[in-house]
C-alpha cells in the first residue's frame, strides 16, 4: 500500500500567497514590494511582501506578510501598528542606482551571520526591528539598548548589520553633538554592551579633537565644544571613569553664546550615565 503522503497535495507557496492576496485586499492594502529567496538548509522558498494604505485620517499605514510552503510565517500590520513595526525595508542602504533594490543589508539575507534569513521592519516612530525567518515561523531578535535603534551601520566592519540609536537634538541647537549608541550582534541578540560596541565607543573617545588637516587651522568654538561632548559620551559608553570624564569635560572653555546649550548637553550625559551608589 502506498504511503499516505502519496495522496497529499504537494506544498505550494503560491497557495499561501493567494490566501495573503485575499486577506490584504479585504483590508484595502496595496502591495509595494516583494522579495523572494530560498531558506538555508533546504528549507524551501520564502516570499516577503510589504503593503501600504491610507487610513481614514489620511495617514499612511503599513503591513508585512511572509510565507513559505508551510504557511504564513510573519504577519504584522496594519491593525497592530501600535505594538509592532509594520513597514518592510527592502534594504537599509541605497545602492549605486540611488534606490534600495540594489542596496546593502537587503531583506531575506543573513544580516548578522547566524545562518538565518532576516528582515528589518520600521515602526511609526522610526524604531527598527529585526526578524529572522524559519520554514514554519519567525522570531524577533532581542535588542539590549537604552536608545531606540533608528539607524544601521557596520561599526566593526565585519560585514554584518549593527543597530544605531541617536539622541534627538533640536535643529536650532548651536552645538548639535551626535550622541549615538550602537549594538552589535552577540550571543544571538543585539547588545550595546558587546565587545565590538564597546570598542567602537573607545575608538571614538580616543579620536583626536583636531583632524590632521585642522592642526594648522583654527577650529571654531562650536566644533571644539561639540567634539569634547561627543568624546565624553563615547568615553562613558566605553566604560571609562565617570567622575574623571565629567571633570575633564567641565574644564572645557565654553563661550557665553554656547554655555546654555553646553550645560544642557552635560546634564543629558549625566542623566544617561548616573553615578553608581
Amino acid at each position: 500500500m502506498p504511503p499516505i503522503a502519496a495522496f497529499a497535495a504537494a506544498p505550494d507557496i503560491e497557495v499561501q500567497l493567494s490566501a495573503i492576496d485575499e486577506e490584504t485586499k479585504a483590508l484595502g492594502l496595496q502591495k509595494t514590494s516583494e522579495i523572494r529567496a530560498k531558506l538555508p538548509r533546504g528549507g524551501g522558498n520564502v516570499v516577503v511582501r510589504g503593503y501600504e494604505a491610507v487610513d481614514i485620517l489620511g495617514r499612511k499605514i503599513f503591513a508585512v506578510r511572509a510565507a513559505t510552503v508551510h504557511g504564513v510565517v510573519l504577519a504584522v500590520g496594519p491593525r497592530d501598528a501600535a505594538d509592532h513595526a509594520t513597514e518592510l525595508l527592502p534594504s537599509l542602504v541605497p545602492g549605486a542606482s540611488g534606490g534600495y533594490e540594489d542596496g546593502a543589508f537587503r531583506a531575506l539575507t543573513d544580516l548578522n551571520g547566524d545562518g538565518a534569513l532576516d528582515v528589518v521592519l520600521r515602526g511609526s516612530g522610526g524604531a527598527l526591528e529585526v526578524h529572522r525567518i524559519f520554514p514554519t515561523g519567525s522570531a524577533q531578535y532581542d535588542v539590549e539598548m537604552t536608545l531606540a535603534p533608528t539607524e544601521v551601520a557596520d561599526v566593526d566592519e565585519d560585514g554584518h548589520l549593527d543597530l544605531v540609536g541617536r539622541v534627538a537634538v533640536p535643529e536650532d541647537d548651536p552645538i548639535r553633538p551626535a550622541f549615538v549608541e550602537v549594538a552589535t550582534f552577540e550571543a544571538g541578540r543585539y547588545r550595546a554592551r558587546s565587545e565590538a560596541a564597546i570598542a567602537f565607543h573607545a575608538r571614538r573617545a580616543d579620536a583626536p579633537l583636531r583632524t590632521p588637516k585642522e592642526k594648522e587651522a583654527p577650529v571654531d568654538d562650536a566644533t571644539r565644544v561639540r567634539r569634547a561632548l561627543e568624546q565624553a559620551w563615547h568615553a562613558l559608553h566605553a566604560g571609562r571613569a565617570r567622575a574623571a570624564t565629567l571633570e575633564a569635560l567641565e574644564k572645557e572653555p565654553v563661550p557665553v553664546s554656547l554655555r546654555a546649550s553646553f550645560d544642557a548637553h552635560v546634564a543629558r550625559i549625566r542623566s544617561a550615565f548616573p553615578a553608581q551608589r
